[in-house]
């Protein structure tokens, strides 16, 4: 059985995702559950403005 996590970055994957910015914590820990069967990078922040910033950044 494919879980919730596992499913969303398949999809992130399909529409082309390489790259995600964000903070593993309570509300995320299925989509980072289903990250490493995948070839998409993950940025580490130290924090939230952080990411936001970086994946603005990146989007330019």
């Amino acid at each position: 059985m494919v879980t919730c996590g596992e499913y969303l970055v398949k999809l992130l994957e399909a529409y082309g995702v390489e790259l995600i910015f964000g903070i593993p914590g309570v509300h995320t820990v299925e989509l980072y559950r289903g990250l490493p069967g995948t070839k998409i990078r993950h940025v580490t922040p130290r924090h939230e403005q952080g990411a936001g910033f970086m994946a603005d950044g990146y989007a330019a």
